[in-house]
């Protein structure tokens, strides 16, 4: 099997891993709290990464000056990121949680225009515009219902959580170049897991009842080793696989496919039902990502000129 079929192999089976985190998320947080569960997913990931480094033959430490920005980088994508994420999910549905998510690309884009301090390009504010509308089609609700309905709260903490990753980029980007990625995210997740132990606390009582109802443990379990492992790990490195075979820009193309796959799958796992209007909504938003995302092909392509597309 040729390298980039193993490539586009690992990217697809990436993001049916991440849709799947959607809904087992979802399912989890019906019965444990959002920050105990959140500590409990990355306990059991920090678990898997250090049994990994510990066979590794190469031993990478980070820098002294570096500890300070490898803990705000965890505390921003980890712990915030994943705190709204989850909070999110208890006001919204599983498929709108991943189009929000979806729309990274989009904001990332903003965020740069503004760093970068130049003019917002038509063609940039109308995929921004038009992604918008396609969100709110999802969302299905008149003026007055959005803002008296508990949805809008999931909506703006999925928001919060979309900015929060945002950061975590820029600030692990500058990373990236002096380590490489197990050993970063390994120690990332270590730090979080440190963080998100003493504000799970206000958490273990509820924490406790939830495993004690005999009757769902084996899924509960079962779900928490999905998200903690598969998810927060395998999943991760699928992904960083297939990109480093196939390149950035045709694996954020595939990226896009994770809104429409976790809409179908929660239609069968959750029973979310999604009326036209609302599938219409989607498909308007995969649009706008992947024109998008063409766009970036074509400016990686322009600028690399005889030469294979580099990895991030």
């Amino acid at each position: 099997m040729n390298q980039r079929r193993l490539g586009n192999i690992a990217v697809i089976s990436a993001i049916i891993i991440f849709s799947l985190n959607f809904i087992s998320m979802k399912y989890l947080v019906k019965y444990i709290p959002p920050f105990g569960l959140i500590f409990l997913r990355f306990a059991l990931a920090s678990i898997f990464f250090n049994i990994v480094i510990l066979f590794r033959k190469e031993k990478h430490i980070i820098k002294k000056d570096d500890k300070k920005k490898v803990v705000l980088a965890g505390f921003v994508g980890i712990v915030i990121y994943y705190c709204f994420q989850t909070i999110a999910l208890i006001y919204i549905s599983a498929s709108l949680a991943a189009l929000i998510c979806g729309l990274i690309p989009i904001f990332t884009l903003l965020t740069k225009v503004f760093i970068d301090k130049r003019r917002l390009a038509l063609s940039e504010l109308l995929i921004f515009l038009i992604s918008i509308v396609g969100v709110f089609l999802v969302l299905d609700m008149g003026l007055k219902e959005l803002f008296s309905s508990s949805e809008i709260i999931g909506f703006l903490y999925m928001l919060l959580a979309v900015l929060s990753w945002i950061v975590y980029t820029i600030l692990t980007y500058s990373l990236q170049n002096s380590y490489d990625t197990l050993t970063l995210i390994s120690k990332q997740f270590n730090a979080s897991t440190i963080i998100l132990l003493i504000i799970s606390i206000i958490d273990l009582p509820k924490m406790l009842i939830a495993f004690k109802q005999v009757e769902i443990l084996p899924i509960l379990i079962g779900n928490l080793l999905f998200v903690g492992i598969i998810c927060s790990a395998l999943g991760y490195f699928f992904y960083i696989y297939g990109m480093e075979k196939l390149g950035v820009e045709i694996s954020s193309l595939y990226m896009n496919l994770l809104p429409a796959l976790t809409a179908i799958i929660s239609y069968f796992v959750l029973d979310e039902i999604l009326n036209t209007k609302q599938i219409i909504g989607i498909v308007i938003v995969l649009i706008c990502l992947y024109v998008n995302g063409y766009i970036d092909l074509m400016k990686a392509k322009n600028n690399t000129p005889n030469t294979e597309l580099q990895k991030a």
